[in-house]
């Protein structure tokens, strides 16, 4: 009896440790390069980052931001790009329920508005786990999947994953095979942030 109390136990023990141990706590800061936090909620704290090849990418907020055809407002990031001949902007902001950060507005092809985007997950994620989320982008129907590859155990540590894009019939418009999001300390400070670099092996610009 006490030999089978122990087996069940260890079990116990055993099946909980399997369950949880590729399960994790993504913060929104390493999507915008804030100072990571010990604690689990998701808040739009400051942002003003320098990055990329050359570095052309910025992003900063939070701002104030109205839909234009709802006039909802909302809180949003900037991401800009500077091109050869021109500025390139996107907004973010926290979208299907708290499960993704995601455009709002992205100014190329004309300017068009984002409706429920998905481009980096947030919250509680697990190892191999795939989500999928609808939505439209220029009044277009859109579908995006998302699939974990790489938790990491850490709040700083790395993700990596897998992001494809299809369209309302289906089809496969975009697939980036591996995405990875790292924070990683540098010898230079950032725009106000004290030497933190956020470097991403595929950019969403």
């Amino acid at each position: 009896m006490k030999i089978f109390l122990v087996l069940s136990i260890l079990f116990c023990v055993s099946f909980n440790s399997f369950a949880y141990g590729g399960e994790r706590f993504i913060p929104l800061e390493l999507f915008t390069g804030g100072e990571i936090r010990n604690d689990t909620e998701i808040k739009f704290t400051k942002a003003n980052l320098v990055f990329g090849d050359k570095k052309r990418k910025k992003i900063t907020g939070p701002e104030d931001w109205e839909h234009p055809n709802t006039g909802e407002k909302l809180k949003v990031y900037k991401r800009t790009r500077k091109g050869k001949s021109d500025l390139k902007t996107q907004l973010f902001t926290i979208t299907n329920d708290g499960q993704c950060i995601g455009r709002v507005w992205d100014s190329r092809r004309g300017g068009r508005v984002i409706k429920n985007g998905c481009k980096f997950p947030l919250g509680v994620w697990k190892e191999g786990e795939t989500r999928t989320f609808l939505g439209s982008s220029g009044g277009k129907p859109r579908k995006i999947e998302l699939k974990i590859l790489k938790l990491g155990k850490k709040q700083k540590d790395s993700v990596k994953f897998n992001w494809k894009l299809y369209d309302g019939s289906g089809k496969l418009m975009d697939n980036f095979p591996l995405v990875e999001f790292v924070i990683k300390k540098t010898n230079e400070l950032v725009e106000g942030l004290d030497s933190i670099e956020v470097i991403c092996a595929l950019v969403i610009l």
